[in-house]
């Protein structure tokens, strides 16, 4: 007999909080002038669109390695905080997302690679904080950053639940991992993605049992599996 559903965990970028389309402009105003070569811009934007889910800092290295930028402490500490100021005061939810949580009875959390209080302020600013009732748990509390499962399993260890009785929903191939790693369903989401046709497979290749690009979509595909598993 298959385990039985409990729990809901979500990522908070680009699942619950429409902020990933901010982050890449803000990143990109910020890159584009350290550009060796200005017709790099496209490429850069691509760079950036497909490395969005990772810790910030970490994202910075790896472009930092890619295109020679030099950054120093100081445009490390300048950028990442132009984009949490920008994220904070921009953010929208993810069309759809208040409803289909709302329609989903299972006790919810959150396990991103953001910020607690990043989370916490895109939440509560949207109106969504409290139907997470406290589980709000950020990579940067366990000190392993997605694709690393750690996040996703203080998710399931906040409610004394074992990771397998978890369904997570995430949009990126990092954070899909990370819940895969961690025993958990995992549910891909593409909706709020710049590329959803290629971003779909590469969900499915990092080990999403299914992928989804419409979040009035989530409440069916929620008790579809707890139909299943009653079986």
């Amino acid at each position: 007999m298959k385990p039985e559903i409990t729990h809901l965990v979500c990522d908070c970028d680009g699942v619950l909080l429409d902020s990933e389309s901010i982050a890449l402009r803000v990143l990109h105003e910020h890159l584009l002038p350290l550009l060796k070569n200005p017709a790099d811009g496209d490429k850069l934007h691509h760079a950036i669109a497909s490395r969005l889910g990772m810790f910030t800092e970490l994202l910075l290295d790896e472009l930092d390695v890619e295109f020679g930028f030099g950054l120093n402490v100081a445009q490390y500490a300048g950028i990442n905080t132009a984009v949490g100021i920008a994220c904070g005061d921009e953010v929208q939810l993810v069309p759809g997302i208040a409803e289909a949580l709302q329609k989903i009875a299972l006790p919810k959390a959150v396990a991103s690679n953001s910020s607690t209080d990043r989370i916490v302020r895109g939440l509560q600013r949207c109106g969504l904080l409290a139907l997470f009732d406290g589980h709000i748990h950020s990579a940067h509390d366990v000190g392993r950053p997605k694709p690393a499962p750690h996040v996703y399993l203080a998710a399931a260890a906040g409610y004394g639940v074992a990771p397998q009785h978890c369904v997570a929903v995430d949009d990126s191939v990092t954070g899909v991992r990370a819940a895969s790693s961690a025993g958990m369903h995992v549910l891909g989401f593409t909706g709020v993605a710049h590329d959803r046709h290629g971003m779909r497979q590469k969900l499915l290749d990092a080990g999403a049992e299914l992928v989804f690009e419409d979040m009035q979509e989530l409440p069916a595909l929620i008790a579809a599996l707890l139909a299943e598993r009653a079986a």
